[in-house]
């Protein structure tokens, strides 16, 4: 029992509760972790005034919501002039068809006419009108056959235009709460400057300490039991997705100075479904298997 006893203690000093092992199991390690969520910063891709926040601090979001709405002066008018310069490049285009429709068929009088005025059947007058005719057609044709290209242009355009209108309306990318908000309404935003950050709720992960005794039995991708002191009848089921690459000193929180001079190493694990029920800061226990 006094050897056992050891053992603990000097797991304790590396900032790694193996309560496992005193429990007889010197296989199964325990760590105690914290629940952390992912935070995602929603900010423009265009520059703007803030014209409405529709969720404020500890409000929660779905997934699709719009949290917040920005504006650029005269935008909706540039919209509506961009649109009509679409519409009428598309009239232009309608354009081409009677054009190949008149130039065809001016080209075939003047064929025609060739073989009437070799025959002296036409007067050279009228030759010549037929042809200025088809020369005229054939020019006017050259002329309007930019038009589909000046018309996608146009469409383009518009979209472009409407593309910087989307980036005005901040959607929320998934379930969460609101923790933060940066700005108010009516102040001018900067391309990339955050207004809101939304906690996801439903992509909970642990953060733990190892240390540097027993971080080579442990592996990337190995499953975790959770355990947490509110569902105490309930374990969640975890797996560790990564490992630090490098040891660093035990956090603040150690109790002594000699835990702070200890190496441990930071782990992340991945929760596979907790329906929602676990919270950023709760306290965790990680039953982690040890490999031989």
């Amino acid at each position: 029992m006094r050897r056992l006893i050891r053992w603990c203690r000097h797991f304790a000093g590396a900032a790694v509760l193996a309560v496992a092992a005193c429990r007889g199991d010197r296989h199964i390690l325990t760590v105690a972790g914290t629940i952390e969520i992912r935070q995602v910063q929603l900010a423009p891709l265009a520059s703007g005034r803030l014209l409405r926040l529709d969720r404020d601090e500890g409000d929660t979001v779905r997934a699709g919501d719009t949290v917040a709405v920005l504006e650029q002066p005269g935008l909706a008018e540039l919209i509506d002039q961009r649109e009509a310069q679409a519409g009428a490049a598309g009239l232009r285009t309608a354009d081409v068809v009677a054009a190949e429709a008149d130039s065809t068929r001016a080209a075939n009088d003047l064929a025609r006419a060739e073989r009437l005025r070799a025959s002296d059947v036409i007067s050279q007058q009228q030759y010549d009108q037929i042809r200025s005719t088809a020369a005229a057609s054939a020019a006017r044709l050259q002329s309007v056959r930019a038009a589909p290209r000046e018309s996608e242009a146009a469409r383009a355009a518009v979209r472009a235009t409407r593309a910087i209108q989307d980036q005005l309306t901040l959607i929320a990318p998934g379930d969460g709460i609101v923790l933060t908000r940066y700005a108010e309404a009516g102040e001018a935003i900067a391309a990339g400057a955050p207004v809101v950050s939304i906690g996801l709720v439903r992509e909970p992960w642990v953060r733990a300490y190892i240390g540097e005794r027993v971080i080579a039995r442990v592996r990337v991708g190995q499953d975790v039991r959770i355990r947490v002191d509110g569902y105490a009848d309930t374990t969640f089921a975890g797996r560790i997705v990564e490992i630090a690459p490098r040891a660093e000193f035990t956090p603040r929180v150690a109790l002594t100075e000699r835990e702070r001079a200890d190496l441990v190493f930071a782990i992340r694990v991945a929760i596979d479904d907790a329906g929602g029920r676990l919270k950023a800061g709760m306290p965790v226990d990680l039953d982690i298997p040890l490999l031989p």
